[in-house]
């Protein structure tokens, strides 16, 4: 009997190959989660190391000028970390939908893995159904081949 082989192999190892490559991408994008988040901890300590040299500046004296400049500056960052919040946002929907797809390819790779055990289990055991035939008829005909001797 020829050698197992499941119909579907290449289309397992293409959507497992697949499912690798979402996985990658996950991990891009929670290193670039992660990037983002740093940026905003900076960010906010920046906003509030200008805003106490800011506070300790005015408690002294402070010109007009140097006042607007400090208030432009902390406007400046605070519109950063919105925008840096933002794109945050954006990753962490961007890793719900890779997890989703991630979810569904392992989903279709495990059925086709249970359709491949199924043909297995079919194939072993019309394998074993032809040893089967294979000694039945080895036994006959050596039991016959006795018969001729005697």
């Amino acid at each position: 009997m020829k050698k197992f082989s499941f119909s579907l192999q290449k289309v397992l190892e293409i959507k497992e190959q697949v499912l690798e490559n979402l996985k990658v991408e996950l991990g891009n994008l929670n290193h670039d989660y992660k990037e983002v988040e740093n940026e905003i901890v900076n960010l906010k300590k920046k906003y509030s190391d200008i805003n106490m040299e800011f506070s300790e500046k005015s408690s002294v004296s402070i010109s007009v000028g140097e006042m607007s400049y400090y208030k432009m500056l902390l406007s400046s960052i605070l519109r950063k970390v919105e925008n840096k919040e933002e794109e945050k946002e954006k990753i962490l929907k961007k890793i719900e939908d890779k997890r989703h797809e991630i979810v569904s390819k392992n989903i279709e790779i495990s059925s086709l893995e249970k359709l491949r055990e199924k043909e297995l289990e079919k194939y072993n055991s019309a394998l074993a159904k032809s040893e089967e035939l294979f000694i039945e008829e080895f036994v006959s005909n050596k039991s016959m081949a006795k018969g001729y001797l005697v």
